[in-house]
Formats: C-alpha cells, structure tokens, sequence
C-alpha cells in the first residue's frame, strides 16, 4: 500500500516532466517544419544588439575553458559541503569521517592538478 502511496506522490512530477518534454520536442519540431529555410552570409555572422560586426570576432583562448572548469568543479565540492556544514551539530562520528574523506579528496584532486600545471596562466 505505501508503494502505491508514492507512486501516486510522484505521477505528477512524472506528468510535468513528460508534458515539458511533449512540449520542448513539439515546440523545435514545429519551427524547424514551419520556419524559413533561408541560408545564406548573414545566417552564419554574429549578431549583437542589431549591430552588424565589423571584424571577425576573435576565439578564447583554451585557458580560459580550463579555468571554468576547475572553478566549477572546486564549486561543486564546497556546495557539497555546505549541507554537512549546516548539520554539523546533529552528525555522528560517521557523518565526520565522510566528510573528512570527500575533503582529503577534494584536496588530491587539487593537489594533482597544481602538481601538473592546470593552474598556470602561460
């Protein structure tokens, strides 16, 4: 009986998710069938607040890639952290230790990356 009690919980969330999706794939498919097909030069440039570009628009460099990346992975870890932060009061010895392992971890995959020049601008 409690399974069918959280079933029932969960076939709404179940029927959003799948109407979102009917709706999305729906959306796409209808333009893609009904717009223009009109390729051509001014397809393929940039456009900024109507302003037509001047000059070809320049790459980012890899570094900056490399930096996002280790930003948002270092972000990840601490935003982890921050509910074991908050319980830290009600949390037994196990709830430190597996903390304290995902941060020696953290901290070896900082480590490894230092040790192989991730962080290096040049």
């Amino acid at each position: 009986m409690r399974g069918v009690k959280l079933l029932t919980g969960y076939s709404a969330l179940l029927i959003y998710v799948i109407v979102a999706f009917l709706v999305a794939f729906g959306m796409s498919f209808t333009s893609n069938l009904l717009g223009p097909k009109a390729p051509g030069g001014l397809k393929r440039t940039t456009y900024e607040s109507g302003i037509i570009p001047e000059a070809p628009v320049g790459y980012f460099s890899v570094r900056f890639y490399r930096v996002a990346m280790f930003f948002m992975i270092f972000d990840v870890a601490v935003t982890a952290l921050y509910p074991w932060a908050i319980a830290l009061g009600t949390l037994h010895q196990a709830g430190f230790v597996k903390a304290l392992v995902f941060l020696v971890v953290v901290a070896l995959a900082f480590a490894y990356v230092w040790n192989k020049g991730g962080f290096q601008w040049d």
